[in-house]
């Protein structure tokens, strides 16, 4: 798991040093930099898996921004020629990069690196030369490349360290839209099993499906019994199942007719016309099944984020899937699974995100981000007071909830400026 991130001159964060859970929330006004935070962490997991090419950062939702942009440039400072992510991970892993461009070059490219397991180095690069292990390495590195990417597969690493990079280097950055799950538009699934967007969910859908109803692997059965409960929460749908397109249930404005569809059965229509494409159902039940997939399927990343995690959803549903993601991750760590979710980061504007969350669990943590007076990101972790009891805790909240406390504006920054 990331255990902390340190953040240097990228965007709008000047300096931050976050220390994160399994499941994280950000929440704050619009251009407070929560999606920096996602980006952040995106990049760093670009710079352990295939490296900064823009092919490389648009598999993992990260904006293709021109590299001069993504180094802060606040008023009243120098304009920095790098920016830094230093990482530790609950592993023993220390991983700390530093990252640059030049005029004319579209791409990122690598200035330093340094990697240490349980403080022995393990790699490393910079303009004094490049080592792993403790030799030398002779060749010259590809710029646009991670040294991990490039001299794993050379040298005899430690597998706690090879375990972690694997996982974490396929992080990526989620935001469903609702054409694409519906099918009403077509794309590339270029991040399997399923696409940042939406793309390819029937056949996402029925590996998970199938997942289900084998009983050859009981954990990963129930496990994806449990995912798939989110699409019972709206309340209408009794089945789900995928099959060939029917031109009788499906409409012509769907983008690949050729394509594989999801069809839900609605428990409150007639059997003859109880059948329901994903284009006719319910954008908030697609989008539940979306992240059911994200849970459940054995290729999905291991740590990913979702932007708005609230997407479609009412605020009782909203809760409720948060409160799902926290259970179902917990069940990852106490069962010792080798697929499900290990970290998650997510955002939203909706105040009921915060209900799904204990705050006296630490495993679990909401964060609340705004802009300080120089336009600096900043994080404030939202908890109790050191030593404070859960009963002096629903005192000093005066019994509401935490939604009601952020409706109220007694989060401070959750609501953004006030103007």
């Amino acid at each position: 798991m990331l255990k902390s991130l340190e953040i240097k001159r990228f965007k709008s964060i000047r300096s931050l040093n976050i220390e994160f859970g399994r499941v994280n929330l950000f929440i704050g006004g619009n251009g407070s930099g929560k999606s920096n935070l996602l980006e952040a962490v995106g990049l760093l997991s670009a710079c352990v898996g295939e490296g900064l090419r823009g092919n490389d950062l648009d598999r993992k939702g990260v904006r293709l921004s021109p590299p001069e942009l993504m180094k802060s440039a606040h008023k009243n400072a120098d304009l920095p020629k790098t920016f830094e992510l230093d990482a530790q991970f609950d592993c023993g892993v220390h991983y700390k990069v530093n990252l640059t461009s030049r005029e004319n070059d579209p791409l990122l490219r690598f200035f330093s690196e340094s990697c240490t397991l349980d403080g022995a180095k393990q790699f490393g690069q910079s303009g004094a030369g490049t080592s792993a292990l403790g030799r030398s390495v002779q060749h010259e590195l590809d710029k646009y490349r991670g040294m991990w990417d490039q001299v794993k597969v050379a040298y005899e690493f430690p597998q706690k360290l090879k375990g972690i990079f694997s996982e974490f280097g396929k992080y990526a950055i989620y935001a469903p839209q609702t054409d694409l799950l519906r099918g009403k538009r077509g794309g590339v699934v270029n991040t399997p099993p399923i696409g940042l967007h939406g793309e390819g969910l029937a056949d996402a859908a029925l590996h998970v499906i199938q997942a289900s109803n084998n009983g050859r692997n009981k954990e990963l059965q129930e496990f994806s019994d449990l995912a798939l409960d989110l699409l019972w929460l709206p309340g209408w749908a009794k089945m789900v199942r995928v099959g060939k397109i029917n031109p009788k249930l499906v409409s012509k404005d769907i983008a690949n007719p050729s394509e594989e569809m999801v069809y839900f059965f609605d428990k409150y229509m007639h059997e003859k016309r109880n059948t329901l494409s994903a284009y006719d159902s319910s954008e908030g039940t697609l989008f539940l099944l979306f992240v059911s997939i994200l849970i459940a399927h054995e290729e999905a990343p291991r740590y990913f984020a979702l932007d708005n995690v609230d997407n479609a959803l009412n605020p009782n549903l909203t809760r409720k899937l948060v409160e799902t993601i926290i259970k179902l991750t917990d069940v990852v760590y106490d069962k010792g699974y080798s697929f499900g979710p290990k970290q998650v980061f997510l955002t939203s504007h909706n105040p009921t995100a915060l209900d799904a969350f204990d705050l006296f669990d630490d495993n679990h943590r909401v964060f609340v981000i705004s802009r300080n007076e120089k336009g600096h990101t900043v994080a404030e972790r939202l908890q109790p007071k050191e030593g404070m009891t859960r009963e002096e805790w629903n005192v000093a909240k005066s019994g509401k909830n935490l939604s009601q406390l952020w409706l109220d504006g007694a989060i401070l920054g959750a609501n953004g400026l006030d103007l």
